[in-house]
């Protein structure tokens, strides 16, 4: 037989016998739990459990009442948590390890579609601080852009940026450079910028020793730690202009210029009517022959408008600026270089 706990009670229902009840009751899923259940796997009165059900309900608990079993009887299922219950449950550490999936792997803007079909799952079983969690998760990620990039699996990850956003607190970072040893960055977290023409999904965060924003990897991150002190940021529109404008995961806190460029080709034409790139005030005015089109976007580094263009070589015709027109015909210049033969630079 399964033992039975036996818990205290005097007076009123004590915070304990109501966590207590409201667990039981979030385990039993849709099958529910019936006041006898409760009484027998606590040890305590029906009478105590009507009240603790009272209490539960009176702090926003919803709660279902099923009829179940011969005689039928009423048997709890939890829709809502009360106000106070900040459990985690299993339910969403699994929908949050597919949620950090679904950032690094999703190839467009359904995205959001995504997490919250992954929230609908587990919706009846969620507490408020799960609520809490993913309302949070959806508010502060940007998406720009495609490709595929190591998921973030791991909640131990995903769980604490996410409390370090609700509370305001700065976060320890243990995280890994390219070419250099790992280590550990003190920041205020900011926004989760998913860009796929580079792959995958960034933190944005105010560096709080460099005095600036800085784009983090989040698949170098090892590991998180909510700090102890409030995460100030001194400019916040700042940090909302370099998430707007960051492309491919280069960012810089200078401000925006405008890209000006010729794509040649009635496929490319016919592309970007279809299925327009996601950049940052993205226009695309076609030509009456249907053979070019004009393109307009903003950015605020050069090595994200850069390698966009590069990828359609001869067929893109930078206009504007003018420096970065310069570097991406030196860019080609210096790509032809490396073909001897016929036509090559010298």
């Amino acid at each position: 037989m399964p033992r039975r706990t036996t818990i205290k009670t005097e007076g009123l229902v004590s915070r304990e016998v109501q966590q207590e009840i409201l667990r039981l009751i979030r385990e039993s899923g849709e099958t529910g739990i019936s006041r006898l259940g409760l009484t027998s796997k606590l040890g305590i009165s029906l009478k105590t459990v009507d009240r603790a059900i009272g209490l539960l309900e009176g702090a926003g608990a919803r709660l279902e009442r099923n009829r179940a079993g011969r005689p039928a009887v009423h048997h709890f299922v939890l829709r809502k948590g009360p106000g106070w219950d900040e459990h985690i449950t299993p339910a969403a550490r699994i929908a949050l390890r597919l949620a950090g999936i679904s950032l690094s792997q999703s190839g467009t803007l359904l995205w959001q579609d995504k997490l919250e079909t992954i929230e609908e799952l587990v919706s009846d079983r969620m507490s408020q601080k799960d609520r809490r969690l993913f309302d949070r998760l959806i508010s502060v990620i940007r998406v720009q852009g495609g490709v595929a990039e190591d998921p973030i699996e791991d909640p131990d990850l995903l769980e604490p940026l996410l409390r370090a956003f609700e509370e305001g607190k700065e976060i320890e970072v243990d995280y890994q450079a390219v070419g250099a040893k790992a280590k550990v960055r003190t920041v205020v977290p900011h926004a989760l910028t998913h860009d796929l023409f580079s792959g995958g999904c960034f933190l944005l965060v105010w560096d709080t020793t460099r005095k600036r924003p800085i784009h983090l990897r989040f698949n170098r991150i090892n590991a998180i730690k909510v700090g102890s002190r409030p995460g100030r940021i001194p400019d916040l529109a700042l940090l909302e202009r370099t998430a707007r404008y960051q492309i491919g995961g280069w960012a810089s806190p200078d401000d925006p210029f405008e890209v000006v460029a010729r794509i040649h080709g009635a496929h490319w034409v016919q592309a970007f009517k279809e299925a327009p790139p996601v950049l940052p005030d993205f226009v695309a005015e076609r030509a009456p022959d249907g053979q070019t089109v004009l393109v307009r976007f903003m950015a605020n580094h050069e090595y994200g408008p850069r390698r966009w263009l590069l990828q359609f070589g001869s067929l893109a015709e930078v206009l504007q600026p003018d420096w970065l027109r310069d570097h991406v015909r030196d860019e080609l210049a210096a790509a032809l270089a490396r073909y001897p033969g016929p036509g090559a630079a010298d």
